[in-house]
């Protein structure tokens, strides 16, 4: 994790593509796939990283610098992609879907399995979200990092240790412990 408070300190680079870079040293020149959202995703980010031998999977902002017309062009109906020709993109594999069996291209059903762990950490730290508008930055950093990606990261480890347990009952059961309070049921396996 990087907090970006300060000018970016590449001119000339775009922020995010800074951010990732940074985030990134003693990962490159290894041939590895390294998958983004489509905030951080550009043009400049995937030519920076193939230079460095690693690979760019993500979705991609049609109103980005340096987009090839194709791209800024494009505008496919729902459902439907637009790719360039790789033999990545040209393979295609049946996924099962909630109305039956459906052909994806194999790099969108890739992109989907890598990063849908991300997916429900961001929806698991919804659950009783407690940071407040108008709070300063700082704090609700502080918050964020204690309550959503501690917490959810905690939980993940605790299920895959010990039993079933929601993230609520989780983040309760920590609350109470963290109170010392006798309120706290003692679980058949405690909280670490």
């Amino acid at each position: 994790m990087k907090v970006c408070c300060e000018k970016n300190a590449n001119p000339g680079v775009p922020l995010a593509t800074s951010v990732v870079m940074s985030l990134m040293i003693g990962l490159l020149n290894e041939g590895s796939i390294l998958y983004t959202d489509n905030f951080y995703t550009s043009v400049h980010l995937a030519h920076k990283l193939l230079e460095q031998s690693t690979h760019l999977d993500s979705t991609l902002r049609p109103n980005r610098k340096l987009n090839p017309q194709y791209v800024v062009q494009a505008k496919p109906k729902k459902g439907n992609t637009k790719q360039r020709k790789e033999p990545r993109c040209s393979k295609e594999a049946e996924v099962q879907t909630r109305k039956g069996t459906k052909k994806k291209p194999a790099m969108i059903i890739d992109y989907n399995q890598s990063t849908s762990f991300i997916d429900l950490s961001d929806q698991m730290k919804l659950y009783s979200h407690c940071l407040k508008q108008g709070v300063k930055w700082y704090r609700n950093l502080a918050i964020e990092l204690l309550t959503g990606s501690a917490l959810v990261n905690a939980h993940v480890i605790y299920q895959y240790i010990n039993n079933k347990i929601s993230i609520t009952e989780f983040k309760e059961e920590v609350t109470l412990r963290l109170l010392h309070t006798d309120d706290a049921n003692e679980p058949e396996t405690p909280l670490t």
